[in-house]
């Protein structure tokens, strides 16, 4: 993930129905992801229009989702980011 993605807000999105519970996504991104209760991920808050910072962690929690339950959109435009369809 290179070039203009990294400069605007994304939005992190949970396939909560394909998520695992692995946590991997926890450790790189403790900041944007947490495991709810039921061990499956949730993003940490809810970022609505506006959307955060891309970070390392967030674009390697995407990254390494052993099942792609992960995916990043662009907060403007909601168009997917990663990972690739």
């Amino acid at each position: 993930m290179t070039g203009a993605a990294e400069s605007e807000p994304v939005v992190v999105r949970v396939d909560r129905d394909r998520c695992i519970g692995s946590g991997m996504c926890a450790l790189s991104a403790p900041e944007s992801l947490a495991l709810d209760a039921d061990g499956r991920a949730r993003p940490v808050a809810e970022y609505a229009d506006a959307g955060a910072e891309l970070t390392d962690g967030l674009a390697e929690a995407v990254e390494y989702c052993p099942v792609e339950a992960l995916s990043l959109h662009a907060a403007r435009g909601g168009y997917r980011i990663a990972p690739p369809e």
